[in-house]
């Protein structure tokens, strides 16, 4: 967005996926010619409704302040690759504001100091939009040609959700500028022996300082505390939190807070029922006459499975929809564990009967030779799975946020109704693992040395994050069917025809009182066609076994070994995995719902320790 005119100004383009998964709001965008925040949902202009129910409300009860309704798609013109005036697009400002000069070296800050300009040419190349020094010393030609600067690449964030500008002038002088007749930065860089040596220098008194003094441990007593500063939001509120040193572009100045929810069919008139009210509810809710209401839906193709609804089951569904939409707080206790839960009762029990335009499952017969720990295979030719956005983190990423220290970012300044959603559509193999053998086998190695040392490293863990210790955490189910997920994973992107990246797991482990043991494989587009049916193509058993038996041998070597084969967490270490690296199971983070944690080769190889299952 141009900060000096009202029009606005298209400066480069990204995917509308993107802007619910990797570059949402609050997320840098590095673009072609600058550097943007994406700025809050109140300046959106939000795209088409998308409509999954169980999503909806468990968005709800995570966000019950903000009287959300509806889940909408980013914003997009299929025109706008094509016509530059759109106004259709997500509002960003440029961040971090101040740049580095790349002829002079120059810091230069946007605002104020009027040595900076924004040239941009309309036309088919957002991607020219750049902001140029104009007194540069050293560059002489048109405005048009010259260099662009570059985003200065430190800035600060605080576990709150805070980012800020490095304060660069404070930095350099100590936090006085009584002596400086006019603060003129420098920022130069230079290698040496001991790495990079970052010096920001004032040209005016000719002072310097390497900005490794605010890194580390000692950044606390170099830096100043955070003012609570959202520039996605252009607000400020109360903090105190130390802030942090980050580099412009680290993994985590960033961590999406999402939740993602399989579309299931409906099982029984009265979810079909509850199911169009909530996606017509601006027609269904509006008090409308019965009679008129009735005409409504015989004119309407999109409710003609209301037709066959007496007005009072129609009258108590729209009463309870009205309830829930006053007072999200209604939603109950036990939706997290319902999201997981319907879908594992779909996926385990599967039939044909219950099926549509966005889900078909069938199951099939097990590799023989696996029986003992596989209890059911089920090829998905047909899902949808839907992600909303309801916030983010910075510097550690979303977990327990009710309890520890990581506070969830708000998307708005205001209530807006809505969160940013997108859905995509493809296909995936579910396996359900043998509920006796895991039982057993977790018994069996409950007190186990490795599962001991990671249990002591979960609590550091949760101890470093201000959470409270939990000692009821599954730890060896959970190793075992995520260190399955994750060889099989790797093997079968060896062989469907989609990158590793583009494969997604979702767990399966139930709770104490409700245990399961199962994973499911997909892999999706935001294309209404879907995918190919790569994936599902491997279900079959002759190829799954042959798979399984790759799994096999891939647990029982890695190219890091013994290093690798002898890893597990020394105290004081949080570290949650054990026999683990990125050359046999670590996955990217849009494949892994858990950031690479509680894997362990371990459980599903003999590597000397007497840990691992037999199958």
């Amino acid at each position: 967005m141009n900060p000096s005119t009202q029009e606005p100004t298209r400066i480069g383009e990204i995917r509308p996926s993107q802007l619910t998964t990797t570059s949402g709001v609050g997320a840098i965008v590095d673009l072609p010619g600058m550097s943007v925040i994406v700025r809050g949902l109140e300046v959106w202009t939000p795209g088409i409704e998308i409509h999954e129910p169980r999503l909806l409300t468990q968005v709800r009860h995570i966000l019950p302040d903000q009287n959300i309704t509806q889940l909408r798609a980013a914003p997009y013109d299929p025109q706008a690759s094509r016509d530059s005036t759109t106004r259709v697009g997500v509002p960003t400002t440029t961040f971090p504001r101040w740049l580095r000069c790349p002829a002079c070296r120059q810091l230069l800050p946007i605002d104020g100091a009027q040595q900076l300009k924004l040239i941009h040419r309309w036309g088919r190349r957002p991607d020219l939009a750049k902001w140029i020094h104009v007194n540069c010393p050293k560059q002489s030609n048109g405005e048009t040609k010259r260099r662009p600067c570059i985003p200065a690449r430190f800035v600060v964030a605080c576990t709150r959700g805070h980012i800020d500008e490095f304060p660069y002038v404070d930095f350099v002088h100590q936090r006085s500028t009584a002596t400086c007749p006019g603060p003129q930065l420098r920022l130069s860089d230079a290698g040496s022996v001991l790495g990079p040596r970052v010096t920001i220098t004032c040209i005016a008194c000719d002072t310097k300082r390497n900005i490794a003094e605010a890194s580390g441990t000692r950044g606390a007593d170099v830096l100043p505390s955070c003012r609570g500063r959202h520039p996605h939001l252009q607000a400020f509120e109360r903090c105190e939190k130390p802030l942090k040193l980050m580099v412009l572009g680290a993994s985590n100045l960033w961590f999406n807070d999402t939740l993602t929810a399989l579309h299931l069919p409906s099982e029984t008139q009265e979810r079909v029922v509850a199911e169009l009210v909530e996606q017509h509810w601006e027609i269904l809710g509006s008090g409308i006459e019965p009679s008129v209401r009735r005409n409504v839906i015989e004119g309407m193709p999109a409710l003609h499975g209301l037709q066959e609804v007496t007005d009072e089951q129609l009258d108590r569904a729209i009463e309870v929809e009205r309830r829930r939409r006053e007072n999200p707080s209604l939603q109950g206790e036990q939706v997290t564990t319902d999201l997981l839960g319907a879908e594992w009762k779909m996926l385990s029990q599967p039939t044909t009967e219950l099926r549509d335009d966005d889900f078909l499952a069938i199951e099939t017969e097990a590799p023989e030779e696996y029986r003992n720990l596989v209890a059911g295979v089920v090829k998905v030719h047909r899902l949808r799975e839907v992600t909303a956005s309801v916030g983010f983190t910075r510097v550690d990423a979303p977990y327990n946020l009710e309890q520890g220290n990581v506070k969830r970012a708000p998307l708005s300044r205001a209530r807006v109704g809505w969160v940013p959603a997108v859905e995509r559509r493809g296909e995936g193999i579910f396996l359900q693992l043998n509920e006796e053998l895991i039982a057993q086998w977790c018994a069996q190695v409950e007190h186990h040395e490795h599962i001991e040392r990671l249990r002591a490293a979960y609590d550091q863990w949760r101890l470093y994050r201000g959470l409270s210790l939990q000692s009821d955490f599954p730890i060896p189910r959970f190793l075992l069917i995520h260190t399955l997920s994750h060889l099989l994973l790797r093997r079968v992107a060896l062989e469907c025809g989609y990158s590793a990246t583009s494969i997604r797991e979702r767990l399966y482990v139930g709770t104490a009182e409700k245990p399961t043991a199962g994973f499911l494989l997909s892999t999706a587009a935001s294309d209404t066609e879907g995918t190919l049916g790569g994936l599902v193509a491997l279900g079959d058993r002759q190829f799954l076994g042959r798979l399984l038996e790759q799994v096999r041998e891939d647990a029982r070597s890695c190219s890091s070994d013994p290093h690798c084969a002898e890893h597990l967490p020394e105290p004081p270490s949080d570290q949650l995995h054990g026999a683990a690296c990125h050359a046999c199971l670590f996955a990217s983070e849009t494949s892994c719902e858990y950031g690479n944690r509680w894997l362990h080769r371990g459980v599903l190889a003999d590597l000397g320790s007497a840990l691992s299952v037999k199958w």
